[in-house]
């Protein structure tokens, strides 16, 4: 009841909670595939989309540098549904 009555409490307050998890916005791991008609890769079952705002670091200058098993760190946005690629490097 305590936990009940504490809920109530906040949500009177006029407070907002979210269950929205908090994510990092990073991710390293080896590209599983490459997509090149719609410039997307995987990495970690996740795919990940370029557009010309992405930047490319250590070496890589644009998305046909990509290669299947490279490990890369990947920074990235969610936008329009999609995980958007903000920055991609090669992982040391």
């Amino acid at each position: 009841m305590r936990i009940k009555a504490a809920l109530l409490s906040i949500l009177g307050s006029g407070m907002v909670l979210s269950a929205a998890p908090v994510l990092a916005n990073d991710l390293e791991g080896q590209i599983d595939s490459i997509d090149r008609s719609s410039q997307s890769f995987v990495v970690q079952g996740i795919r990940f989309y370029v557009d010309e705002r992405t930047d490319y670091d250590d070496g890589l200058r644009q998305f046909a540098d990509l290669q299947v098993g490279q490990r890369v760190e990947v920074d990235f946005d969610w936008r329009d549904g999609r995980h958007i690629a903000e920055e991609i490097e090669l992982d040391d």
